[in-house]
């Protein structure tokens, strides 16, 4: 749907009803970075009020802990439910998430990363977005192995960060090693040293706002140790991932910790089971969808929540999943 014709279908209400439609299912919203004002990688203050404001008018939010127990004891799932999820942990959660969600008493999930939190990692994520900012080359070539090679201009900051953004996507389909070595050479090509902690826009939350977010209903739940794509490591690396972030939120928390999110969303047969060993008893995928109660409590969907309020109505409604399946889109 083109966006004027989107902003007039969600001003006269023409998502209401689907609101009705989808009622019977559980939606799990998915948000990353949050910034004080408009950002094309982040949600704004005024964007984040917005969602929440809506949420108020036509959801019932739920903790994700709360709505997982209706895919575990058969009962009917409750209507209209909605979840609030936030994967990473970075610093912008706490500076303005997490004050707007205590404005509208809602409940919400972070997923933390324990090594970032620790101020031990960056996300890998980031790196490359840091490389390709602080250069002072105006372009990259660099070979991956089986691909042609990858060459672009650099010019102002969002391309960059565009360009940024496809290189991992790139990165996610190598083995962790040969990731890491990847993105070392692509600074070393640049000519730019990584500052072996965080700079300041890509910094992590602190443990003592971890526990006052978790003791204020933002409760934190696992996302690994490193945040690696657990389809590209080891399975002793994968239990270190799964037990080790676990136990490290248990110890700190002073409380269980039964769900997890998978990095990147990727996950396979032998990546679920290990969740479900490692004791978790809910998880959450990227996978873009409601969900209902035939779904697996280890694959949960979700759907990425968008900045603009009509985009962010028509996901919310279910409207866009009636779209994609009469469109047949994948």
């Amino acid at each position: 749907m083109k966006k004027t014709l989107l902003k007039t279908f969600y001003r006269l209400g023409g998502f209401v009803p689907f609101h009705w439609a989808s009622r019977g299912k559980i939606l799990i919203l998915m948000y990353h970075r949050f910034g004080e004002t408009k950002h094309p990688y982040k949600i704004s203050s005024d964007e984040f009020d917005a969602h929440l404001s809506y949420l108020s008018k036509y959801k019932r939010v739920l903790p994700l802990a709360e709505a997982a127990e209706f895919f575990t004891n058969g009962k009917p799932l409750p209507r209209d439910a909605a979840v609030i999820t936030i994967d990473d942990g970075y610093a912008d959660t706490y500076d303005v998430a997490f004050p707007l969600l205590k404005k509208y008493n809602f409940p919400a999930t972070l997923f933390a990363i324990t090594d970032f939190l620790d101020g031990k990692i960056w996300l890998w994520t980031n790196k490359l977005r840091y490389v390709l900012q602080t250069t002072k080359s105006n372009s990259l070539r660099i070979e991956f192995e089986n691909r042609h090679a990858f060459a672009e201009t650099l010019t102002d900051r969002w391309q960059r960060l565009s360009i940024a953004n496809r290189l991992n996507s790139i990165l996610k389909t190598l083995p962790n090693e040969e990731k890491e070595t990847k993105i070392k050479e692509i600074a070393e090509t640049l000519n730019v040293r990584i500052p072996p902690v965080p700079v300041e826009d890509y910094v992590a939350i602190n443990w003592e706002q971890a526990r006052e977010m978790d003791a204020s209903n933002l409760h934190i739940e696992s996302h690994t140790v490193t945040h690696p794509i657990l389809t590209n490591i080891t399975q002793t690396e994968l239990d270190f991932e799964l037990r080790s972030s676990r136990e490290k939120l248990e110890n700190i928390l002073d409380r269980d910790v039964k769900i997890f999110c998978y990095p990147n969303g990727s996950y396979d047969e032998n990546v679920r089971q290990a969740v479900k060993n490692a004791g978790y008893k809910c998880a959450v995928t990227t996978l873009y969808g409601f969900n209902d109660k035939f779904d697996n409590r280890l694959l949960l969907n979700r759907i990425a929540a968008q900045p603009n309020l009509a985009d962010f109505a028509q996901s919310v409604s279910g409207f866009e999943v009636v779209k994609f399946k009469i469109l047949d889109i994948k």
